[in-house]
């Protein structure tokens, strides 16, 4: 299949890498623009640019175009228009900015379309996982634990949220579906961030608890070099198994999709799995503990307003019965001013601690700012 390009992420690299080794034809008309063009010219790949990716959609010989943005909007646009000139679309997600929301809208195109729109996700670096499936189907009741280490070039926030979407994405390939998250930072004073672990889980009180998941992410070593990656499964028997990580073919994989298209809709499910976890994390890095994945941010806000009413109602009465045991004291004690005087501050002082309350969701909406290794979820208030 003629497969052009649009976009400028790098991670469009291998699957760019993989077309023009397939093919003995010049790639077609694409536009290719910032770290995605400079690798390709530096691997000597020749190109063929084309004018706006309108024209790479209108082009008739074009049959599949993988979209690498940064601008959620912008994927949506392009797909949009893809599937309504008959291509098939290869979505490669947003380092930054990617989000369930994405997932969910794509999801509604693919819906009306006739053609196939595809997420690339990082569960296709396992050679283990078939063309025609989206996870392994391991048992739970005979797993104890599984583990995943990946070593990043470096720990910056777009290598941390691609490196975190990529492990997430391997440890969800087994099929559970995990309900809650708890992150961990490892720093050092003078240095910063050396490590980020991740540990998936699901809540106690679940029908099924699940075999808990982990997830580490730190700098590579020069011993990282000769060493594979790898996605451990340990067994209550005490066995293990490993399942290679590595580049696999993606367009054995991609020309499936495009044949079988009904299959894309339980992609796109994985995908915004995946992502609502990557949400579940940037909220447990801010938040400093477990979180639950799927969050309910107006449910929080309501229990923090209906707390602040009971505290309020019991102000309301902490002030109106202090007042007629003021004017009784008054009437039957003989104390001194300073007496008097803490007296009434003592009956005021709940009021003022219930006002400065009322400052505390504004706070910790507020609060944590843009943590290091923002993963492009989407902003929810904190509650």
């Amino acid at each position: 299949m003629k497969t052009a390009f649009v976009g400028t992420s790098s991670l469009a690299w291998p699957l760019l890498q993989e077309v023009s080794r397939a093919s003995d034809q010049l790639l077609p008309p694409s536009v290719l623009q910032g770290p995605l063009r400079d690798r390709a010219l530096s691997a000597g790949i020749p190109l063929r640019l084309a004018a706006s990716a309108e024209d790479v959609m209108l082009d008739p010989a074009n049959q599949v175009v993988v979209l690498a943005l940064e601008d959620c909007d912008e994927i949506l646009r392009l797909t949009r228009a893809a599937v309504q000139a008959e291509k098939h679309v290869v979505v490669v997600l947003p380092e930054l900015t990617a989000s369930p929301a994405l997932t969910f809208e794509l999801q509604l195109v693919l819906d009306e379309s006739q053609t196939a729109v595809i997420p690339v996700l990082g569960r296709w670096q396992l050679p283990q996982l078939p063309p025609d499936r989206v996870v392994l189907g391991l048992d739970p009741d005979a797993i104890r634990q599984l583990t995943l280490e990946l070593s990043l070039p470096e720990l910056s926030d777009a290598a941390l949220a691609v490196g975190l979407r990529t492990g997430l994405d391997l440890l969800t390939a087994s099929g559970f579906l995990y309900s809650q998250v708890t992150c961990l930072d490892q720093t050092v004073p003078g240095v910063g961030l050396i490590s980020r672990m991740v540990s998936l889980s699901t809540q106690p009180e679940a029908e099924r608890l699940l075999p808990p998941a982990a997830l580490t992410l730190r700098p590579a070593g020069p011993a990282d070099l000769a060493q594979s990656v790898q996605l451990t499964v340990t067994y209550r028997d005490g066995r293990q198994q490993q399942f290679a990580v590595g580049e696999a073919a993606l367009l054995p994989r991609i020309l499936h999709l495009c044949r079988h298209r009904a299959e894309c809709s339980a992609w796109l499910d994985a995908a915004s799995a995946t992502l609502e976890l990557c949400e579940a994390t940037a909220r447990s890095i801010r938040r400093r503990r477990t979180v639950d994945v799927h969050f309910d941010a107006g449910t929080e806000r309501s229990v923090f307003k209906s707390q602040m009413t009971a505290f309020g109602c019991g102000v309301l009465t902490w002030l109106l019965l202090g007042m007629v045991a003021y004017l009784i004291a008054g009437q039957l004690l003989a104390l001194p001013d300073w007496a008097w005087h803490t007296a009434r501050i003592l009956w005021m002082l709940p009021l003022a601690l219930f006002l400065m309350a009322q400052l505390l969701l504004p706070l910790t909406r507020n609060r944590g700012g843009n943590p290091r290794g923002k993963t492009g979820a989407s902003e929810e208030p904190d509650g």
